[in-house]
């Protein structure tokens, strides 16, 4: 299963690029508390805070081709749902900015229904909305 959501951002493919693969990026748009590897292999983690509980979230880069697309893979996690899956962000350029499609891929069956998936839903809606403010502004709502 996948959550796919297809953007059309008023922004370079440079500015989208640095956004989902820089550490300043990630901070400007999902969350505020990270550490973010900007090579490919290289770990990043992201803290939230979840009704009052610490979320820690781990991730390998597994490609970056800049301007045009940056692969996680999720390897850490509380929501047992995300572990083994990829976060994928493909960027096109057009006339009129970038065509986006940002998707969290590898979801097993099992969790159809459940809120470990379900939840994972709504809160993509939220930060897909934050990345593309991010990018066209300048500022998102990270968390």
């Amino acid at each position: 299963m996948e959550i796919t959501h297809e953007l059309k951002i008023n922004a370079s493919s440079e500015t989208i690029y640095k956004a989902v693969a820089t550490e300043k990026g990630i901070q400007g748009w999902w969350s505020q508390n990270s550490k973010v590897g900007e090579t490919e292999g290289s770990e990043s983690l992201l803290k939230f805070i979840k009704e009052g509980t610490p979320v820690d979230m781990g991730f390998k880069t597994l490609v970056l081709e800049p301007n045009k697309k940056v692969v996680w893979e999720c390897n850490a996690m509380p929501n047992p749902a995300w572990l083994g899956t990829k976060l994928i962000t493909e960027i096109t350029e057009t006339e009129n900015g970038c065509e986006v499609i940002f998707s969290h891929t590898g979801f097993e069956e099992k969790w159809k229904g459940h809120d470990a998936f379900e939840q994972t839903k709504g809160t993509w809606n939220h930060f897909v909305q934050s990345l593309e403010a991010y990018c066209e502004t300048g500022e998102g709502q990270a968390w």
